[in-house]
Formats: structure tokens, C-alpha cells, sequence
């Protein structure tokens, strides 16, 4: 009966998660990532807006948010929830706002509770979040 509940937990997060990737496109201008990887991962859930690479060669942090912000406005930046996606996150949350981004703190939060809710913590992992899901 538990494992039942849990089960359902996890397929409704699913599907609120897919439910939110169809919704933001009209809500942000671009979704940032840690990489290709991640960027896969939200396809996979339909995702079909601008996404961009945190990690570019070439790139120092203030050219790539310099870059960022030439062509974007309204930043979701979906870094990993483990300690260096929090991490990547805050200074990057930091580094884009000063450069005049709004950064979706609001959405990045019910990412991660909708993420947590699957035991996701990866972008990555969502690739295959519908794995043993069949009953």
C-alpha cells in the first residue's frame, strides 16, 4: 500500500513536471543548464524553449552571462540540486541579476520540489524519470 502511494506520488510529480515544461516557455526567455546532458533531459519532458550550456569552452563566467544577457531577460537556471549545482546556482543567480537578468527563483524552487517528489536531483536524471513507472 505504501509502495502503491509512492508510486502515484512520483507519477503525478511526472506529470506535473511535464505540465510545467509546456507552461514555460511563456515564462522565461531561456533555461540555463550544466550541460548537454540536462538539456536532453528537458527535451525529453517537452520542453521546447531556448536552452543554454552553463559550461562553454572559452567562456569565463562574466563573458557567458554577458552573452546570456545580450539576448535574454527572464533566466531559469536549472543547475543541479546537489551541493555544487546550489552552489553554481548562487553565483550565477548573482553574476546575471547584476548584468540586469531577472532570474526565476520562484519557478527554480518548484522545480526542485517537483524533482525531490520523483527522488531526482540531477537534471540529468529526468531523462529516464518514467523508468518503472510501468504497472
Amino acid at each position: 500500500m505504501t509502495m502503491n502511494r509512492s508510486i502515484k506520488r512520483r507519477k503525478n510529480a511526472i506529470c506535473e513536471l511535464e505540465q510545467l515544461m509546456h507552461e514555460l516557455s511563456g515564462l522565461v526567455d531561456v533555461v540555463v543548464v550544466e550541460g548537454l546532458r540536462d538539456i536532453q533531459a528537458l527535451r525529453s519532458l517537452g520542453y521546447t524553449g531556448s536552452i543554454e550550456e552553463l559550461n562553454r569552452s572559452g567562456f569565463n563566467d562574466f563573458d557567458l552571462a554577458d552573452d546570456l544577457t545580450s539576448r535574454y531577460k527572464r533566466v531559469l537556471l536549472l543547475l543541479d540540486f546537489d551541493e555544487e549545482g546550489l552552489r553554481l546556482n548562487q553565483r550565477f543567480n548573482q553574476i546575471l541579476e547584476r548584468k540586469g537578468a531577472k532570474v526565476e527563483y520562484g519557478l527554480r524552487k518548484e522545480f526542485g520540489r517537483l524533482m525531490a517528489a520523483t527522488g531526482a536531483y540531477a537534471i540529468e536524471d529526468l531523462d529516464n524519470i518514467r523508468d518503472g513507472m510501468e504497472e
